[in-house]
């Protein structure tokens, strides 16, 4: 299956998953410094918003890009996730930013997923590497919300 597809199908279970979830679990605060699941699902938001913005920037690049951080915490603590978004709106964002997200890759071709980026910490990868990592990092997270 290829990368893209597999977004696809993400966007598609995703949604659904999270209805399996309580509103108390989801919103359950194990330790002061850790995130809840609806901090975990509102970090994939800004993970989406950050991402598609080099996404973007590496298909219209001609040359070679920096791919600048975020930092993740703060950007959950200013959007406070925790105490205004429900359930349902949050699955909803997280739903359009990848939608967005696809709809953008799913007509980049070989020559785009094929064009590179410099992250910050120095490294050149592909926008195909790029984009796999992305999905793998969701996933990972989305392992946590489910609590696999």
């Amino acid at each position: 299956m290829d990368i893209v597809t597999r977004l696809e199908l993400l966007i598609k279970e995703i949604p659904s998953m999270m209805d399996t979830i309580s509103d108390e679990d989801f919103n359950k605060k194990h330790a002061k410094d850790k995130w809840s699941k609806k901090e975990i699902l509102g970090h994939l938001c800004d993970s989406a918003t950050n991402n598609h913005m080099r996404f973007v920037k590496i298909m219209l690049s001609e040359g070679l890009i920096s791919c600048e951080a975020y930092l993740q915490n703060q950007w959950v603590s200013i959007h406070d996730y925790q105490n205004n978004y429900s359930k349902s709106e949050l699955t909803a964002l997280w739903k359009q930013l990848n939608l967005q997200i696809y709809y953008t890759l799913k007509g980049a071709s070989e020559n785009d997923f094929n064009k590179q980026c410099i992250l910050p910490n120095q490294s050149i990868v592909t926008l195909e590497w790029l984009f796999t990592d992305y999905i793998e990092h969701m996933v990972h997270h989305m392992k946590q919300i489910e609590g696999k």
